[in-house]
C-alpha cells in the first residue's frame, strides 16, 4: 500500500495527534495493534519493516495486510474530520452528503434542508460546480418531494451552467499557459495561439458585465492579464499591474481561506516581478510578506510555497549579497519539504553554479552544473532548457581551458539536440555553439560577435539564456 506510506511519511504533528484521538474514541483498550503499526511505520519505513512489524506484532502477512488497511480508513476519515471545517468547499459538499443520507433514509425534507444549505454556502463563496451539483440533486429530489418549484431550480440551474462554461473556457486556457511556462521555464516561446486564445478570452469576459464585478472573476481576470503581460515580458506594467490589484484585493477584502492559494500566487508573482524590474529591496519586502502569508490558515499551504519563498530569496540574493545567496541554498537544501519537490535539483544546483560563475569561482560552478546534468530528473525539463543548460556549461567550461573537454559536449549536444537546434527559432544558440568551437582554436570571431548580439536586446537576452550570451560576448571583445 504506497499510498499508505505517503500518507504517513507527509503527516503533520497536528494530524498525527488528531488521527491518535480519533482511533481511540471508542476503546479503552491501552495499545492496539493498528496503532503499534502506525507509530512502527512513522519511525522506519524502510524495506524490512515487513518483517519487524511482523515479529513485532506476533501476527501473519495477511493478518498485517488487514491491520495496513484499516489504518488507510481510520486515517481518511480522521483527515476529513480534522479539515473539512477548515475549507468552504469541503463544507458544502458535507452538506451534499448528509443530503444524500437521509435521501436514502426517506427523510426527504431533511434532504432538501441539508442542500438548500449546500446552497446558501456555495452561492456566498461562488462556488459553482457545487452549485450545479446541488441543483441536480435538487431536481432528482423533485421527482418524490412536489413541495420543491422545478421551474425556478430548472432556471437556476441553466443560470449557472453559463457561468461554469465561462470558468471552464479561461481556466482551460490558463492551464495550457501555464503548463507551457513551467516545462520552458520561460527559455522559449509559448505557443502564440494560446496567447490568442488568452486574449480574446479577456476581452469576452471584460464585455460581461453580469460577471466582472465577482470575487472569483475578478481573480481570473488578474490571472489572465498577469500571464499575457508575463508572457510578452513587459515587467514594468506587469508590476504596476500586480501593486494596484494587490492593493485592491487587500482593500476590498478578497482574499479568505477559500482563495488563499491565490493570494499566495500573486506575492509569488509579484516578488518574481520586482526582481526582474531590479528593484531587489521591495522585491525582498514582499517576500517577508509572502512568507508571513504562508501562516496564515494554521500554515495550509506553506508545504506548496515554500520553495518560491527561497527562491525569492536566492534571486535576489544573489544580486545584493552572494554569500548570503549561498547561504540560503544551503538552507533550503537541508529542508524537507524542498527536498521532496521535483523541481529542488534544478533550484539547488543550477542557482548555486551561477553564483559561483558570477564570482568566478569556475569549477565549483562547473560541479555544480555538472552534478545538475546527471540527475534523473534532468531528462524531464523541457528540450529547450536542458539545451540552454548544457551551453551554460561549455560558457563556464572555456574558464579552465578544458578544450577537450568542449569539444565532446558540442558533439553530444549536436546529436542529442539536432532536431530542435535545426529550428530557426534556435539558430542564436546554434551560432553561440559554433562561436564556443572556433573559441577552442583562437580563431577570429569578433564579427560572428557583432552578428549575433543583433538577434536580441541585453535584457531579453538576460531574461532568456540562463548564462546571457550578449553579457558573455561583450566580455569577449
Amino acid at each position: 500500500m504506497k499510498a499508505l506510506d505517503t500518507i504517513i511519511n507527509v503527516l503533520s504533528k497536528e494530524e498525527v495527534r488528531f488521527y491518535k484521538l480519533f482511533v481511540g474514541r471508542t476503546t479503552n483498550q491501552q495499545e492496539r495493534k493498528d496503532q503499534v503499526l502506525f507509530n512502527l511505520m512513522r519511525k522506519d519505513n524502510s524495506e524490512d519493516l515487513h518483517k519487524r512489524a511482523i515479529k513485532t506484532l506476533k501476527t501473519s502477512p495477511n493478518n498485517l495486510y488487514q491491520l495496513k488497511h484499516r489504518i488507510y480508513n481510520d486515517l481518511n476519515n480522521s483527515m476529513v474530520w480534522q479539515h473539512i471545517s477548515k475549507d468552504q468547499q469541503s463544507q458544502s459538499f458535507s452538506f451534499v452528503l448528509l443530503s444524500r443520507v437521509y435521501k436514502n433514509k426517506g427523510e426527504l425534507e431533511l434532504s432538501l434542508h441539508y442542500l438548500l444549505k449546500a446552497e446558501k454556502e456555495a452561492i456566498k463563496t461562488e462556488l459553482y460546480e457545487i452549485l450545479s451539483i446541488v441543483y441536480s440533486e435538487i431536481l432528482e429530489l423533485s421527482h418524490e418531494l412536489l413541495s420543491i418549484d422545478v421551474t425556478k431550480y430548472i432556471k437556476r440551474k441553466k443560470e449557472n451552467t453559463k457561468v461554469l462554461l465561462e470558468i471552464e473556457d479561461i481556466d482551460l486556457v490558463l492551464a495550457q499557459v501555464m503548463y507551457q511556462i513551467k516545462t520552458k521555464q520561460n527559455f522559449s516561446k509559448t505557443n502564440p495561439d494560446l496567447l490568442k486564445s488568452l486574449k480574446k478570452r479577456y476581452s469576452n469576459t471584460l464585455k460581461n458585465k453580469a460577471i466582472i464585478n465577482s470575487p472569483r472573476f475578478r481573480m481570473r481576470l488578474y490571472k489572465m492579464l498577469s500571464r499575457l503581460l508575463l508572457q510578452n515580458r513587459d515587467y514594468t506594467a506587469l508590476e504596476i499591474f500586480l501593486l494596484d490589484i494587490y492593493k485592491d484585493f487587500k482593500k476590498d477584502k478578497l482574499f479568505n481561506r477559500s482563495n488563499h492559494n491565490d493570494k499566495l500566487k500573486l506575492l509569488t508573482f509579484l516578488t518574481n516581478c520586482l526582481y526582474k524590474t531590479k528593484k531587489h529591496t521591495e522585491s525582498l519586502k514582499y517576500a517577508k510578506e509572502l512568507y508571513r502569508a504562508l501562516k496564515e490558515y494554521d500554515g495550509c499551504l506553506e508545504d506548496k510555497y515554500l520553495f518560491y519563498y527561497y527562491n525569492s530569496l536566492v534571486i535576489n540574493y544573489a544580486v545584493k549579497d552572494k554569500e548570503k545567496a549561498l547561504a540560503v541554498i544551503q538552507k533550503a537544501k537541508k529542508n524537507a519539504v524542498i527536498k521532496k519537490l521535483p523541481t529542488y535539483t534544478t533550484f539547488i544546483y543550477l542557482n548555486t553554479a551561477l553564483i559561483y560563475y558570477q564570482q568566478k569561482k569556475y569549477k565549483l560552478s562547473i560541479r555544480s552544473i555538472a552534478r545538475l546534468i546527471q540527475q534523473e530528473d534532468f531528462l524531464l525539463l523541457d528540450k529547450s532548457f536542458q539545451l540552454k543548460l548544457y551551453i551554460a556549461e561549455l560558457i563556464i567550461r572555456l574558464n579552465v581551458n578544458q578544450e577537450e573537454i568542449i569539444e565532446e559536449k558540442i558533439d553530444f549536444i549536436r546529436g542529442e539536440y539536432k532536431s530542435i537546434l535545426s529550428d530557426k527559432e534556435f539558430k542564436r544558440d546554434n551560432e553561440v555553439i559554433d562561436l564556443i568551437s572556433r573559441l577552442i582554436y583562437d580563431k577570429e570571431i569578433e564579427g560572428d560577435i557583432k552578428r549575433i548580439l543583433t538577434y536580441l536586446s541585453d535584457d531579453d537576452s538576460r531574461d532568456l539564456d540562463i548564462i546571457s550570451y550578449n553579457d558573455w560576448m561583450r566580455e569577449l571583445i
